[in-house]
This record gives C-alpha cells, sequence and structure tokens, in this order.
C-alpha cells in the first residue's frame, strides 16, 4: 500500500516536504512515494497500489492564470481520481479549481495559528462534534472563493470562509489551513489537531494508521 504525496512546491521542494513527511510517518507505517507536480502530465495514472493521495501547498498562486498551467496534469489528477485524495492550503485550492470553483487573493497573507470551527464532523473531522473548535496553523494568501458545484462544506474560520469541504459523492477533501504544522502553542508531547485530521483522512482512506 501506498501514499502518493503530490509536491507542489517551486523553491527548495525537498526542504518544504520535510513536515508533511514526518507527518505521515508518525502516523503510519506504509510507503510514501513523493512525486514533483510538473512530473504529472495528462495522462498520468498513479501505480496500482497507491491508496491515497496527498497534495502539497505551495508559493505558487492560483489566483493569477499565468501560474495555472503549470499544474493541469495536477488537475486532472484530481479529477480523474479513483482513491481518496486530501489537498492542504495550495492543494485545497486545486481542488477548487478543478471543479469549477475561483480561487482569489485575499489581499495579504494569512499566518499563525488560528481557530477553525467544525461544521460537519466528516470522516476527516471524525475526532470532532458539530461546533468544536480546532487550532491550526495557516499560511496562506489566496482563498477558494466560493464551493465548487458538488462539495459541502466541514468548517470556517474568522480569516476563511472555506477552511475545508468534501465532495458529496467521492471521497476528496480539502483543507485550507497546514495541518502538518504543529502550532507554536502546542504542547510538543503531545499529537496537534492538525496531525487528527490526516490521521482520520489515513483511516477513511483505508490506511493502517498508528496508535495515537
Amino acid at each position: 500500500m501506498t501514499i502518493l504525496l503530490v509536491n507542489n512546491y517551486l523553491r527548495e521542494p525537498e526542504r518544504k516536504l520535510r513536515r508533511y513527511l514526518e507527518a505521515l510517518s508518525a502516523l503510519t507505517d506504509e510507503r510514501v512515494e513523493v512525486i514533483r507536480f510538473h512530473d504529472i502530465r495528462p495522462g498520468f495514472r498513479p501505480s496500482d497500489d497507491v491508496k491515497a493521495i496527498v497534495l502539497s501547498g505551495s508559493e505558487a498562486y492560483l489566483s493569477r492564470p499565468e501560474d495555472r498551467p503549470f499544474f493541469e496534469g495536477v488537475l486532472e489528477l484530481i479529477r480523474n481520481a479513483e482513491v481518496p485524495v486530501l489537498g492542504i492550503c495550495f492543494g485545497h485550492q486545486l481542488i477548487g479549481l478543478a471543479f469549477g470553483a475561483e480561487v482569489v487573493s485575499v489581499g495579504q497573507t494569512l499566518k499563525d495559528p488560528k481557530e477553525v470551527v467544525v461544521e460537519e464532523p466528516d470522516d476527516i473531522f471524525a475526532s470532532w462534534k458539530r461546533g468544536d473548535k480546532l487550532l491550526v496553523a495557516e499560511r496562506h494568501s489566496d482563498e477558494v472563493a466560493q464551493l465548487p458545484e458538488g462539495f459541502v462544506r466541514l468548517a470556517w474560520s474568522d480569516f476563511c470562509a472555506i477552511e475545508a469541504m468534501r465532495h458529496v459523492e467521492r471521497p476528496i477533501y480539502g483543507v485550507q489551513f497546514h495541518p502538518e504544522r504543529r502550532p507554536a502553542e502546542w504542547p510538543p508531547d503531545k499529537p496537534w489537531d492538525g496531525l487528527r485530521v490526516i490521521g482520520n483522512f489515513l483511516s477513511a482512506a483505508g490506511v493502517a494508521v498508528k496508535p495515537a
């Protein structure tokens, strides 16, 4: 069983992907295969042993039309995915764009830990109840302007209307926050809320997760 981790970073991609790999290795012993976005061309198909796809963040801006062509292969991968997908930050925005939503600039970089409110305790929020708040790391300058057709909102915050969403019929999830990053205020000896979100996604995808 393999988790396909799509590295969307333009600069220092190995260094910036470190947190994703550390989070996944803390949660599961399954193999993680990393692929750069520019190696995913139209017609790309994951190997048969890939059981889940995770899309990383990026410094690219989908609010800029000139940045979008670089990710056409990833957009096609999302639309045609036959396994569960989790998009993180830029990956969340890619999912929105793939299914017809606008991605717009918020005019500033939103960063630092924020409280996110659970609206639907879906698979990735199975550890919480409706109205519960998570403390998560944020860092983004673009956001999904409206829910794509066929999606429901799972979480929101005072800073972003669509903090999380999922497809109503397919296991495709997006989170605007960075679950792979431990907020600075979080006790170093405890799993943080974002890590539990990733763990819930893996469990929903049928990936064996280590005991907490």
